[in-house]
């Protein structure tokens, strides 16, 4: 069984039995990403953020295992990931993304995606941490203070990814704003689980997140610089 969608939009004032401005969208039976509207000339002039990376990261994908993306935000690399491989798991703990996100997923029609509006980190975070929101577009957004100026706080839930017990994992995109070293702490059994499956990860500053590169090097993994990209690495056996 499959269900496809279309899209029905209403005016905020009007009652919902009125149908003079009802706007109705049938979508093309495509992947469809749903893209916050403030960046609207961005993406209708560059395509995706990171669409190059994307498609670099197909090689890391296993039609028989798993992916995790942390820190989903709307869904670039879920959606983009999915075809490749048996099941993504895309975690976005800010609740408006996360509806985005899960919005990019109906309309795709992709039933190998799993939404999961929680934010991972260590056993210490586990519970109810503030997340702090810099931008309207949901990027950016931190349980940490140190990122800028804060527009507004969001209470979310942390889990580690142990908790979980997701098995057979081929690859894991990671960009949680300076969370990237609480997220692997939480993560360690699941890590050795699935034979320590490469990890593409943000960081901005690595000389100050040192302590990130050295628990990696001591999980085994090897860190490598990708080629024309400023602030993302390769951890890989």
């Amino acid at each position: 069984m499959s269900t496809s969608y279309f899209v029905l939009s209403k005016p905020h004032n009007k009652p919902a039995n009125e149908t003079d401005n009802d706007n109705i969208v049938v979508l093309p039976n495509q992947i469809t990403y749903m893209l916050p509207h403030n960046l609207l000339d961005c993406y209708a002039t560059r395509g995706l953020f990171e669409s190059n990376l994307i498609e670099w990261c197909k090689q890391f994908c296993d039609p028989d295992k798993v992916v995790l993306d942390i820190g989903a935000h709307t869904g670039s690399y879920a959606l983009s990931l999915a075809p490749t491989a048996k099941h993504i798991y895309a975690f976005e703990p800010q609740k408006m993304t996360y509806y985005a996100l899960c919005g990019g997923v109906a309309l795709s029609n992709m039933r190998n995606v799993t939404c999961l509006n929680i934010g991972l980190g260590s056993p210490e975070q586990v519970g109810t941490m503030t997340l702090n929101i810099v931008s309207n577009d949901g990027g950016g957004s931190s349980v940490h203070t140190d990122v800028g100026d804060i527009l507004a706080t969001e209470d979310i839930q942390i889990r580690t990814l142990d908790s979980l017990n997701i098995q057979d994992i081929s690859f894991i995109k990671m960009d949680v704003e300076n969370n990237e070293l609480f997220v692997l702490e939480g993560a360690q059994n699941t890590l050795k689980g699935s034979n320590y499956p490469n990890i593409l990860f943000e960081c901005n500053e690595p000389d100050k997140h040192s302590d990130l590169f050295t628990f990696l090097e001591k999980l085994t993994y090897k860190i490598i610089t990708i080629n024309g990209v400023q602030n993302m690495y390769l951890a890989c056996h």
